[in-house]
């Protein structure tokens, strides 16, 4: 029997090629762009859990309180580690993990940037990396050792075995390559090329005041032992600060799960407030919608064609076929169609798969040994044709076998009110699609034009390596005299992102617990106000000519009014545990995040604190003119490092990222969606075609002219699409108020663009369905009326 069935459903496929295609096809691509949307929830939902010890491994945030603030970050104090791990008996390991960056090697005449980063040796016994050559006992033998990744390896060494081999770190240090492992996942939060050990990177960055509690600069990982439990562990973590840094005692550290930071990393007043799992969550609801639209899409054309299949239908019940095995025959056809649906998907993913990874920015591939991965495949299939195919099996079965036999089908309100309600379902999710892009967009827009207090054209940023920094002062006025820049400045980091905090500071009249505030800083020298295009609001920029400025500060605006400061020009202000005298004010300027109120800002004197340069290029040279000469003067003073720069403006630019890629993916499906629903709506139009043919052949006899009939045969879709629009624009008009909330500078929610999609809309239906109005209005009328 079921032999039997599926050779029927076959020999209806290939009579019917046409339909076929154009049903297998949309429900291809609802499966494509759903599976799609999958594997990336999935890989987010896999962050971190590769490792053995995933469920013992947990990340220290610090909260710092101050007043009825609670401030919640990752970086820690250099000894919590040790501290830890002496204090608290249900700890089994802890881990110091510096940032990741990039860093020069050099092997024989080969020099490289990779990103490295420095971690205690405990590290490797926490989690899980697979070696290639050496082990974990000796990784780290002596502090001239180190640990490369795969890729790294053959970057340096080819496809020989480097065990043995020295390479130099930041072409200073000579290390010993001591074992080789496989490249971090991309779902990994560690993204490293290169692992040094803690006490080498101690020895050799002169600045890490490894005896200090106040050093927050680095991350610090725990692991506990399988009896332990959290929250007695953070009960003890609390005041492990206070006992060692008083000063500090504000500062409340905790343990939080290492595989939850990923998608809940941000925090509210020391609670969770979620994070990027919104958008993981969007997306996984995304997929299913396309999915549902598809499927939708695979009712209304298999229902379409229900005239065609009534006889057949009548024919089975008229010599003792039961409702049910129609029912299960109707089903299995789905079935099969969507199969043949989902191999047509997988040569699609396996197309697409590189374009969605350019989007996203993420490498992601097809699981071909994942058995689980394969069988939820099938499992989705299957519920996907049972879903697509159920209505139509429901509806082809209940047909009257005496009045099919007469010819006497008619499908009445009743019938079309079903599919009338799928299509509206179909262009509401599609509406709301359509009003999220454009809103995404114009928010995206709506704060890249907003002023950010410096000019960003022609700028750009380099790390501070080698020879540079001693020879700064000489490399700027050369590039100046050469007339490829303008200015120039050596900072702490760049303009871009805020690269550090402080607390403790002090300032006259300070309400008590005001220290414990934290304060944005930058540490500067000179030329620093000029090269960036900032605007003073009082005093002036730091100067060469006056040595007293090596103790000074600027404040920007938010900070003087946190202050209370009338007259904040030649106030002392204990930063960094000396007093500095304030010789300006400069106006606000976007540091931190674009959406929000500028925070408040120290910036500082020194010159051993310097990690950035930042050069104003000459606008009256061409860009690329002006980083030829750069790069010869750049050589002249710093031979054995590459020339890398990264311009302002494409740094700012990553600040949109997240929206971008919501944006993008956005847009691109709605356009599969406005054509999975214009299929909808074409099986619709065939459908009320073939139920009205004679009704449409009477009105032509009677005189109706043919746009008289497209019209009559396209209201009733425009109807469908407005009412659809309605339902989507309420439900788009809350969310979207809801998600605009989160930002305190947003864009306003513009009537026109209700007004555009709704004639979008309207346009999208009459093109969909005009094709089948038209074809029966130019039908000659004998055709359909000849039995009568």
């Amino acid at each position: 029997m079921i032999k039997n069935y599926i050779k029927i459903a076959w020999r209806n496929l290939t009579r019917n090629k046409f339909y076929s295609i154009i049903n297998i096809g949309g429900l291809a691509i609802g499966m494509t762009v759903s599976f799609m949307l999958l594997l990336y929830v999935y890989n987010e939902f896999s962050f971190d859990r590769f490792n053995v010890n995933s469920d013992r491994l947990y990340r220290v945030l610090v909260n710092r309180v101050s007043n009825s603030d609670i401030n919640t970050d990752t970086p820690t104090p250099v000894q919590l580690a040790s501290a830890i791990e002496k204090d608290i008996p249900e700890v089994d390991k802890t881990a110091r993990a510096s940032a990741t960056y990039d860093v020069l090697f050099n092997y024989q005449d080969k020099g490289i940037k990779l990103k490295m980063m420095a971690a205690d040796e405990s590290l490797l016994d926490m989690f899980s990396f697979d070696f290639i050559y050496g082990n974990r006992r000796s990784a780290f033998p002596d502090i001239s050792s180190i640990v490369l990744t795969q890729s790294a390896a053959k970057t340096l060494f080819g496809n020989i075995n480097p065990l043995g081999k020295i390479i130099k770190y930041d072409n200073k240090y000579p290390l010993k390559v001591s074992a080789v492992i496989k490249d971090n996942p991309q779902n990994s939060s560690f993204n490293f090329k290169v692992l040094i050990s803690w006490q080498t990177y101690a020895v050799q960055q002169k600045w890490i005041n490894t005896s200090s509690w106040g050093n927050y600069n680095f991350d610090t990982y725990v692991m506990l032992k399988p009896t332990a439990s959290l929250a007695a562990v953070n009960l003890k973590l609390k005041n492990i600060i206070a006992r060692n840094d008083p000063d500090n005692k504000a500062n409340q550290p905790f343990l939080y799960p290492f595989t939850r930071y990923h998608l809940y990393d941000k925090f509210k007043n020391g609670v969770n407030a979620g994070g990027s799992i919104e958008y993981v969550k969007l997306f996984m609801w995304l997929a299913i919608g396309i999915l549902l639209i598809a499927c939708i899409n695979f009712m209304n054309l298999s229902t379409a064609r229900s005239e065609r299949r009534a006889r057949e239908v009548g024919v089975r019940k008229a010599i003792g076929a039961r409702r049910f095995a129609l029912i299960y025959q109707f089903l299995s056809e789905s079935v099969l169609m969507a199969f043949m649906a989902f191999l047509l998907s997988l040569l699609l993913m396996i197309v697409l798969l590189p374009v969605f990874n350019n989007i996203i920015d993420l490498q992601l591939a097809l699981p071909y040994k994942n058995m689980v991965a394969w069988t939820a495949a099938m499992g989705v299939t299957l519920l996907t044709g049972l879903i697509a195919g159920s209505y139509p099996a429901l509806f082809l079965s209940s047909f009257n076998p005496v009045k099919v036999l007469k010819g006497q089908l008619t499908a009445g309100k009743a019938t079309i009110r079903p599919r009338h309600i799928l299509v509206v379902m179909q262009f509401t999710f599609t509406t709301c699609l359509i009003l999220s892009s454009i809103f995404i967009y114009k928010q995206i827009s709506y704060i890249k034009d907003r002023p950010v207090g410096y000019d960003r054209n022609n700028l750009i940023e380099l790390r501070v390596e080698g020879e540079l920094e001693k020879n700064f002062e000489s490399f700027r006025q050369d590039a100046i005299n050469a007339g490829a820049i303008i200015d120039g400045a050596i900072t702490s980091g760049t303009i871009v992102n805020i690269n550090g905090s402080t607390w403790n500071v002090k300032w006259p009249n300070q309400l008590p617990g005001e220290d414990k505030l934290p304060i944005d800083q930058m540490v500067v020298t000179y030329h620093f106000m000029s090269t960036y295009g900032l605007k003073l609001a009082q005093g002036r920029d730091f100067d060469l000519a006056r040595p007293a400025d090596s103790s000074a500060i600027i404040l920007n605006e938010a900070a003087v009014k946190m202050m209370r400061l009338k007259d904040p020009l030649g106030q002392l202000v204990t930063w960094q545990g000396k007093p500095r005298t304030v010789v300006g004010v400069v106006k606000d300027f976007v540091w931190g995040s674009p959406y929000e109120p500028v925070k408040p800002a120290i910036i500082g004197f020194m010159k051993d604190w310097i990690d950035n340069i930042a050069l104003k290029l000459n606008p009256k040279l061409p860009v690329s003119k002006s980083l030829v000469i750069l790069q010869t003067i750049y050589k002249k003073y710093n031979p054995n490092y590459p020339f890398e720069y990264k311009f302002i403006d494409e740094r700012f630019g990553n600040k949109f990222k997240t929206e971008k890629l919501l944006g993008t993916m956005s847009v691109g499906f709605t356009c599969l969606a406005i054509v999975v629903s214009c299929l909808g709506l074409f099986g619709l139009a065939l459908f009320s075609a073939e139920q009205r043919k004679k009704e449409i052949g009477i009105r032509k006899i009677l005189g109706a002219s043919i746009s008289s009939l497209w019209l009559n045969m396209s209201k009733q879709f425009i109807a469908l699409v407005m009412l659809s629009f309605i339902i989507g624009s309420a439900i788009s008009w809350y969310n979207i108020n809801q998600w605009l909330g989160k930002y305190t500078y947003h864009t306003s929610l513009s009537i026109w663009v209700f007004a555009i999609t709704m004639l979008a809309s309207i346009v999208i239906c009459l093109i969909a369905v005009s094709f089948q109005a038209i074809k029966a209005a130019v039908a000659n009328p004998v055709n359909s009326l000849r039995s009568e």
